[in-house]
């Protein structure tokens, strides 16, 4: 009788609610276990459900694998951030603004376990990573791409690659979330006083004399 009106509570669930809790529970596993120990028996028992119905609403793990790596950055675009530092040509605040648009958006569980399978896909350089690399081309580095190049063509930097510019910083940032919001190893410092901090720290070796 209980299976009975389990299988019941189940069919009641739309399927667009069921795939968010797929998501959920595979977010939550691959960070925690890595991509190949995560099973989908896993992932159906974690969710309440049968493996039939997982593979029924995604097909395979690895296409759940690349549902969550491009959903990962669509939540956050930096265009807004972005905008009106970049308009005034105010390099400080471009920098500032993307160091605390990544810290800040990264503070919630759901965003630290998509930097942990981050740091598992990059080494191992799979669909999640090159999924992920694309989408943050697309919606996070695009913006900041096009204004640094702009100003080393106009001099107000130094002659150097702007891409060597722009993926330096972003790595920085990047691993900056991991010591901030992943392993809590810099509580001595404020997200925006990070932010400020590696703007200041940053521009200092790139900006021209």
């Amino acid at each position: 009788m209980k299976a009975s009106r389990k299988k019941q509570r189940n069919k009641r669930i739309p399927s667009d609610k069921r795939k968010r809790q797929i998501l959920d529970a595979a977010r939550h596993l691959f960070a925690k276990r890595g991509y190949d120990k995560t099973t989908l028996d896993d992932i159906a028992r974690r969710v309440g459900i049968s493996r039939p119905r997982v593979i029924q609403l995604f097909g395979s793990k690895e296409k759940i694998y690349i549902a969550i790596a491009e959903m990962a950055y669509k939540a956050h675009p930096m265009d807004k951030d972005l905008a009106e530092p970049i308009r005034k040509k105010d390099d400080f605040a471009v920098f500032r603004e993307f160091a605390h648009h990544i810290l800040s958006h990264t503070t919630r569980r759901e965003d630290r376990e998509i930097a942990k399978i981050l740091m598992y896909a990059r080494l191992k350089e799979d669909s999640f990573h090159r999924t992920h690399f694309h989408e943050k081309d697309n919606l996070m580095m695009s913006r900041l791409t096009g204004y640094v190049r702009a100003r080393v063509e106009e001099g107000a930097f130094k002659p150097m690659d702007y891409r060597t510019i722009v993926y330096t910083y972003q790595a920085m940032i990047s691993n900056l979330v991991i010591y901030k919001n992943v392993l809590g190893q810099m509580e001595f410092v404020s997200i925006d006083q990070l932010a400020h901090d590696c703007a200041r720290i940053f521009l200092a070796g790139i900006v021209a004399s």
